[in-house]
């Protein structure tokens, strides 16, 4: 028996050992990584690209170490009525619109985010919802769970990408369905009206959500609420620091669109991306779209995290099913993110803040196509 729990004791200790020296590696690997990222951003887009791939990596961080999940929360409202996690979003969102939308209005350099109101807005918001339940992540999500070593994003990363091209392709035509011009909540007259119009709305839906929580006797997570306000103070200096909103998916359309090319397909000639800001990005580099530098940044930072923690892909790998769904959800999300012009960043988080109404239709629509998801999740082992 001694000799059993000796041999047990010695096998834990080799293992711990092994981890250990994989976690040196991956930080190792990493920190190159950056570096090499870092000076090829600073050589297409100087000084302050570097900064916008750092604060990319500083969000990688405070989502992973916060665990700052959108699918999950969504996911908890729906099948728990557990409110906190939307609470704590618009809380977020609340935050970020006392910067958007005063330098919008008073012009200092940056403007926020307003989208048509459209067909395929509905349609892509919708799509995406079910997507996010799906790979079990969101855009945001899928970058910073794929940097911590997740193995179900290994596969949902590849199909967002994928998803991002096909959407890039199906959104001209689409919007030809019926589109409107962006509405700004509050309109564009006087800053006063509009900034109180949509605080009252997003701090009023927050105020809902958290008294609701605390009716039903669950009480608010001091660390969720740190981690929204860190959060929110990184996607102002995003803001102010780029000139728009931070933006997830567009970064991964360029990449789809750059391997398209590579690939020999004539993407190019494709409307979508013939329109100036997409044919600029196919001819720049990867490291010039900030979109593009932001999201290399989230994964390094992530990755670094999950390392210094001793958290990589410490999870076990997912069954097949599982694997199947993450790709799916992958590819629904690319080509809703597209359709939708955006996530639950560029759409719901930069929407809202900026006194979008799309960013409004984008999250109900995207609540319901959640609400859609969730139902299919147990025929993928979920």
């Amino acid at each position: 028996m001694a000799n059993s729990a000796t041999k047990a004791e010695m096998s834990q200790s080799t293992q711990s050992g092994q981890d250990t020296k994989t976690d040196y590696l991956v930080i190792l690997i990493l920190a190159i990584a950056g570096l090499i990222v870092a000076g090829l951003v600073s050589l297409d887009t100087g000084g302050r690209g570097v900064i916008l791939f750092t604060l990319g990596a500083l969000l990688g961080a405070s989502f992973l170490f916060f665990q700052y999940g959108f699918a999950s929360g969504w996911r908890l409202l729906i099948t728990q009525g557990d409110t906190r996690p939307m609470g704590y979003h618009f809380l977020l969102v609340g935050l970020c619109s006392l910067v958007f939308l005063p330098v919008s209005f008073l012009d200092l350099g940056a403007s926020g985010n307003l989208a048509p109101i459209s067909i395929s807005l509905i349609m892509g918001s919708s799509i995406f919802g079910i997507g996010m339940q799906l790979a079990n992540g969101c855009g945001s999500g899928v970058l910073f769970t794929y940097g911590g070593g997740s193995a179900r994003m290994l596969f949902a990363l590849p199909g967002f990408v994928i998803g991002s091209v096909l959407g890039s392709l199906a959104l001209p035509p689409v919007l030809e369905w019926g589109a409107l011009n962006p509405i700004a909540i509050g309109g564009r007259d006087s800053l006063l009206v509009s900034l109180l119009t949509n605080v009252s709305l997003i701090f009023g839906v927050m105020a809902v959500c958290f008294y609701l929580a605390h009716k039903s006797g669950r009480a608010l997570s001091k660390k969720w609420l740190l981690g929204t306000g860190l959060i929110a103070v990184l996607c102002a200096l995003v803001f102010v620091i780029s000139g728009h909103p931070w933006g997830v998916t567009f970064g991964f359309t360029v990449w789809g669109g750059k391997l398209a090319l590579l690939a020999g397909l004539p993407i190019d000639k494709a409307v979508f991306w013939r329109w100036p800001g997409p044919a600029l990005a196919l001819k720049q580099s990867v490291f010039a779209d900030i979109s593009s530098l932001m999201n290399f940044g989230i994964i390094i930072g992530a990755g670094l995290l999950a390392a210094i923690t001793a958290s990589f892909a410490r999870q076990p790998w997912p069954p097949s099913r599982q694997l199947i769904a993450a790709i799916i959800g992958g590819l629904l999300m690319g080509v809703g993110a597209r359709l939708a012009f955006g996530c639950n960043i560029g759409a719901f988080l930069a929407g809202i803040s900026s006194g979008s109404l799309h960013g409004w239709l984008w999250a109900i629509f995207a609540l319901a196509g959640s609400w859609i998801g969730i139902k299919i999740r147990p025929y993928f082992g979920f």
